[in-house]
Parts: C-alpha cells; sequence; structure tokens
C-alpha cells in the first residue's frame, strides 16, 4: 500500500512539474500583447502585468511541487490527465486579464471567456467591447490564435519529453488517425506550428493590404486561422464593410479547416497532388459547395437577400464559417428562415478536417460513418461478399472505423445530454439546441438566445458551467476527456 501510494505521488508531482511548465508559457504568452500596451500608451498595463506576476507565482508552486522528477518518465494516463488540467491551467490565468480590466464580474465569466479563447469557441460574455483595453482584445485573440494547434503541439515542438511526448500528442491532435510528416514526434510538433504560423503570416500581409491597421489585421488574423470567432468589434467582419476582407477572411478560416498535413507534402513534395488526391479534402470541398448553393437559394427565395450574388455572398460566407467552426458572420443571420439554419445546424456537428483547428465531428470521421453504412445496404443482399471500407484507393482499417463508430454515437450522446440539461436549466428548445451544438462543435455563436458572440453573458451561471464542460469536451475530442472518469483510469 506504502508502494502504491508513493507511485502515485510520484505521478502526481510528474503532472504538476508539467503544469508549471504551461503555466509559464502562457504567462509568457502575455508578453506580445502588454508590449502592445507599452506601445500604444495604455494608461493601465496593470491587468496584463497581474496576469502574468499572477501566472509566474503558479507557476513557480507548481514546479516546487513538482521537483525532482522527469517528464520523459510520463505514461499514457499521465499525459491523458496532464492534457485536461493544461486546458484548465491555461484559462484560470489566461483569464485574469478580463477580470482585472473590469471586462467581466465574476471569476466564472472570466474563466468561461478565456476557455472560449483557448478552444477556438469564439462565445464571449463581454457585454462592453469599446471599454476593454486594446492590448487585452489582442489577447482576447491570441488565446484562440494559441488554442488553434494546440498549446501542447505547441509546446511539445521546443521541449523534448521523449515517449511522454507523444502520448501528449495523440490526446492533443484532433482526428482518429494522426499522419507523421517527420520520424520523430518532436518534428511533427516543429512542422504543424510552420504550417500554422505560415498561414498567420499570409493572412496578416494580405489583410494590410486591404487597408487594415495592424491591430485589426493581428485579432482577425489570430481568430481566422485557428477557426475562433473572436473579434474586437459587435458586428464581426461585417464591421469592416470591405467586400476584399470578407473573401480574404472566408478562403484563409476554409484553408485552416483543412488537414496541415497536406499542405507540408504539397511544399515538400512540390506538387499538388497530395491535395487533388485526398478523399477527406474532397468531401469538405462538396459539403461546402452543396450547403452553400442550398443556403443561398433559401435565403433568395425567402426574399433575404433581394439579388443572386449577395445571397451567394451571404450564403457561401456562413456555410464556410460553420463548416470551419469560426463562427465569422458578417450580417444578422438570426433573422433566416427555419430550413437556413437547419442547415447550419447540420454543419455544426460536420466540422473540417482532422489535423486542423477546425472542430466538431470532422469530415473524416463522417465519411468513414457514411461509407460503411453504404457498404452495409450492399452485404444485405451479397451476405458472403467480404467489403471492406476504403477511402479513396485506401483500406480503412477494422479499428478506426470502429474507433469513429464509437466517436460518433459518443459526440451524439453528449450532445443529447447536453442538450436535456440545457432545458432542464430553463433554456427554450431553440436556444439550447444551438447553444450545445455551437459549444460542442467550438463554433460559438448559434441562434435564437446565443445568436451573436456576445449573447452568452444573458446565459445563468448553471448554462454557463454546461457551456464550459462542453466546449472543453468537444476540444479534447470527448474521449480524452471522458476517460479521465473511468474506474479504470483511476488504477495507480
Amino acid at each position: 500500500m506504502l508502494f502504491r501510494s508513493g507511485k502515485l505521488a510520484l505521478k502526481i508531482r510528474r503532472i504538476f512539474r508539467f503544469l508549471s511548465i504551461i503555466s509559464a508559457a502562457t504567462s509568457a504568452s502575455m508578453v506580445l500583447p502588454l508590449l502592445w500596451s507599452f506601445a500604444e500608451g495604455e494608461p493601465d498595463k496593470t491587468p496584463l502585468l497581474f496576469a502574468i506576476l499572477s501566472g509566474v507565482a503558479a507557476s513557480g508552486v507548481l514546479a516546487l511541487i513538482g521537483r525532482g522528477t522527469s517528464l520523459k518518465e510520463m505514461n499514457l494516463r499521465e499525459s491523458i490527465l496532464s492534457v485536461v488540467l493544461s486546458w484548465v491551467t491555461v484559462s484560470l490565468v489566461g483569464g485574469l486579464p478580463y477580470l482585472h480590466c473590469g471586462a467581466v464580474s465574476s471569476f466564472l465569466d472570466a474563466f468561461f471567456e478565456a476557455i472560449s479563447g483557448f478552444t477556438t469557441t469564439g462565445a464571449s460574455i463581454i457585454l462592453d467591447l469599446n471599454m476593454v483595453p486594446r492590448s487585452v482584445l489582442l489577447w482576447r485573440s491570441f488565446t484562440q490564435w494559441l488554442g488553434g494547434i494546440g498549446i501542447i503541439v505547441l509546446m511539445l515542438a521546443f521541449l523534448p519529453i521523449s515517449d511522454g511526448g507523444m502520448y501528449l500528442y495523440k490526446a492533443e491532435v484532433p482526428g482518429p488517425v494522426h499522419d507523421k510528416m517527420a520520424p520523430r514526434m518532436q518534428q511533427n510538433a516543429l512542422l504543424l506550428g510552420r504550417m500554422y504560423l505560415m498561414l498567420t503570416i499570409s493572412l496578416v500581409i494580405l489583410l494590410s493590404l486591404g487597408g487594415l491597421d495592424l491591430f485589426d489585421s493581428l485579432t482577425l488574423a489570430f481568430s481566422t486561422v485557428a477557426t475562433g470567432g473572436f473579434s474586437p468589434y459587435y458586428d464581426n467582419v461585417g464591421h469592416f464593410n470591405s467586400d476584399y476582407v470578407k473573401i480574404v477572411v472566408a478562403v484563409f478560416f476554409f484553408l485552416s479547416g483543412t488537414n496541415f498535413t497536406l499542405y507540408y507534402l504539397a511544399i515538400s513534395q512540390r506538387t499538388l497532388r497530395p491535395i487533388r488526391e485526398d478523399p477527406e479534402l474532397s468531401f469538405y470541398v462538396k459539403t461546402l459547395l452543396v450547403f452553400g448553393l442550398l443556403t443561398s437559394a433559401v435565403l433568395y427565395k425567402s426574399r433575404i437577400y433581394t439579388s443572386v450574388a449577395e445571397a451567394l455572398g451571404e450564403g457561401f460566407f456562413h456555410t464556410a464559417s460553420t463548416l470551419s467552426t469560426c463562427g465569422f458572420f458578417i450580417s444578422d443571420h438570426d433573422t433566416w428562415p427555419a430550413s437556413a439554419r437547419f442547415l447550419m445546424l447540420l454543419l455544426m456537428f460536420c466540422g473540417g478536417c482532422a489535423l486542423s483547428s477546425s472542430g466538431g465531428i470532422t469530415c473524416i470521421r463522417l465519411q468513414i460513418v457514411i461509407r460503411h453504412v453504404r457498404d452495409e445496404f450492399f452485404r444485405k443482399l451479397n451476405p458472403r461478399a467480404v467489403l471492406p471500407t476504403r477511402l479513396g484507393k485506401d483500406v480503412v482499417e477494422s479499428w478506426v472505423v470502429s474507433g469513429c463508430f464509437a466517436f460518433f454515437a459518443a459526440y451524439m450522446g453528449i450532445f443529447s445530454l447536453g442538450f436535456l440539461l440545457a432545458c432542464l436549466f430553463g433554456q427554450d428548445l431553440d436556444t439550447a439546441l444551438f447553444g450545445v451544438a455551437a459549444t460542442l462543435g467550438n463554433i460559438g455563436p448559434g441562434y435564437a438566445m446565443v445568436e451573436s458572440a456576445q449573447s452568452y453573458a444573458m446565459q445563468p451561471d448553471s448554462i454557463k458551467l454546461l457551456y464550459i464542460a462542453l466546449m472543453l469536451c468537444g476540444r479534447l475530442e470527448i474521449f480524452t476527456l471522458l476517460v479521465v472518469f473511468t474506474p479504470s483510469f483511476r488504477r495507480v
């Protein structure tokens, strides 16, 4: 018994040491908006300074507890728990600027805003954005950029953790399979980070060329590439009243919903063949085209928009925004007819591609489920047929197929439970339906009482706690979070 207790204490100390690094990294990330605060001459720099000092202090305490342990010895259970607790830790530290500058009135609201940023959900509860310092608004968008590719993935690119790092990588990166771009985990994390950074820099340059100042270019680029949806303005992307900005942003959040591995393969092999032949990307593009045309047709037929060009622009922008789980909007889409809103609801469950910054079920999982169901019809007519599930020319292994079905069932189960709880907490059917779908899919704005990013502020604390759990569950792809609460996980 003493041996087991000592072994458990060692595991806990290793986790605390890992969390100390995460806390320190979060604090260091606030240096960028702090420098912005100095550059702009903001009179009050204490929100970010207070948060940085608090994060450093917390990091010191955690490091003291975890001293003498080696992260290279982390096993699978420790890695999974570390990933879950890391998202809580960064949100606790990252929410302090909102609380200290008066943007929110309670610690729960600050935590909600931070976890919504880091999980790239984009559901905001700040009612008056005009009263928030620009440096804090920059931090707000930067949290989405940090969470888009995954804070742990960015950290692993520079922190060698041996086998434990591979466990962390698999627990953090979305998707049923994890294609390797390089033989070593650290190299994979670094290459993912490079693709992510290239997209960000490219977007900042293009937005600057479109007439946006550096602040707008940075905040918009951070949220776009992360498919997050935070904006320093109430009217979101529509604030800029620029077709150029709308098109560039739409292209980039669609690109950010694509598997980043494809970009690396296309660049390293100097050919577009990996992109042209990828079955998941093909499904992603076809989904955009079908739903974009249907939505545009509904909007035009219902006379929401009087011209075909305007209906197409609105329809495709919001379709791409919802499909990629970005959540940006350019107009009041809560006035749309029920059929158009239903199309958006379906897209909330789909999401973008694996190994991207998108949320949702992901296209590859849906593709595998749909093809396997289709094959079952053939098996009914040909009971002796051996018909493996295929994606393109490749046969999908049986464990991947079963994993996709398990994830789909778990996702729909969590959605149903969340919907039930939201109704029990007093939400009307529309608000509960879209609120749960938007937070679980890490999309943010929905319809009804959650039709815009800021409308989450009107929800009671019980609903906010529910949405926090759903945002975390969606970002960690359900199993990484839920497995922590299983009896087998608690075995030392």
